[in-house]
């Protein structure tokens, strides 16, 4: 585990094996066997190490996913983002569950909802896999939805945040100790987030023929389920020439990106594809298609601060224990435990 951590900490410094290697005072072979596990440093190694990585002795020697079994979906093909960059991802991702299934194991399994029961499907019509999403998730085939997160997590989904600002990576999707968790990179906006759990839910629900464009099909899912084509109908009327008048109220309403809108105006052929390729430029000369300035509300999963509550409450683990799980500091953590008081 050691030298897992150390390749993860190091990576996430954008560090060489070279430049550690060097700060510490060894061969870079020496790192080397160290990331590899064919060799444990010696504790005052440890503690060099730590110090050129800017971390505690403790997080460089801390046991994070212990009796876990992670599997973790592919990265979207040209995502752009580096081998590098998908470790540091994925161990962002894999500490995040270690702390939250740590936290199950002193309240206990039946704290998480049950897990969903579904088989996986063939997708024939984006728009009727939209529902079928809706369907499983116990929502109204029509209307805009709340908080999402909520949702998929009061239906036994793990919502893993990622905080890291590289926009190659939206999310990934995979199964810790067979439970279905999505990671979202939560430095996205609130509009993008949203899209993105949808389209990792889709990764997980439906199967795709090899001829299948999968991250166009699923895209397609998403956006069928944010916004139905009922809704959109309803919203626009059967044809328009124009609809930049209604996107930012139809934004706020659906919690969808004006973009996406957009594409699902044309899908329904309320517009024409000129009027399509218009909305989009006029987006692009006015940086919406960079930044919405939506004001959404960011979606946030509150899971892991109810786990460590709760343990805190039952007298399972201390307040020192808990600001390790929620990474916070002592005071932070007493406020969140103890009702801000």
């Amino acid at each position: 585990m050691v030298g897992k951590n150390i390749r993860y900490y190091r990576l996430m410094k954008e560090m060489s094996q070279e430049a550690l290697a060097k700060t510490v005072g060894v061969g870079k072979m020496a790192i080397s066997n160290y990331e590899s596990g064919k060799r444990t440093p010696d504790y005052n190694t440890s503690r060099k190490i730590a110090k050129a990585l800017d971390i505690s002795l403790a997080k460089l020697l801390a046991e994070y996913n212990e009796g876990m079994i992670i599997e973790h979906g592919a990265f979207r093909k040209h995502a752009g983002v580096s081998k590098s960059q998908q470790e540091v991802i994925l161990g962002k991702a894999d500490r995040y569950l270690g702390r939250l299934f740590e936290a199950v194991s002193f309240v206990g399994d039946l704290a998480l909802p049950t897990m969903p029961d579904f088989d996986p499907i063939d997708v024939i019509d984006v728009e009727e896999a939209g529902q079928h999403l809706r369907e499983i998730l116990g929502l109204s085939k029509t209307g805009p939805i709340g908080n999402i997160t909520d949702i998929l997590e009061n239906k036994g989904f793990i919502i893993c945040p990622v905080d890291y600002a590289e926009r190659g990576f939206s999310g990934n999707s995979g199964t810790v100790n067979g439970r279905p968790y999505i990671a979202i990179n939560v430095t996205m906006s609130a509009e993008r987030q949203r899209f993105t759990l949808i389209h990792e839910l889709a990764h997980l629900i439906f199967v795709f023929d090899e001829g299948q464009n999968e991250e166009k099909v699923v895209d397609g899912i998403a956006g069928a389920f944010l916004l139905p084509k009922t809704d959109i109908l309803r919203e626009l009327g059967p044809k328009r020439k124009d609809i930049r008048g209604e996107l930012r109220i139809i934004q706020k309403e659906y919690g969808v990106s004006m973009a996406a809108i957009v594409m699902r105006a044309r899908q329904a052929n309320i517009i024409t594809k000129e009027t399509y390729e218009n909305t989009m430029k006029w987006m692009s000369k006015n940086g919406l298609r960079t930044d919405e300035q939506s004001d959404i509300t960011p979606e946030k999963t509150h899971l892991l601060e109810q786990l460590v509550s709760r343990a805190v409450s039952e007298d399972e683990i201390g307040i020192s224990k808990a600001a390790e799980l929620l990474e916070l500091s002592l005071t932070d953590a007493r406020k969140l435990c103890y009702g801000g008081v």
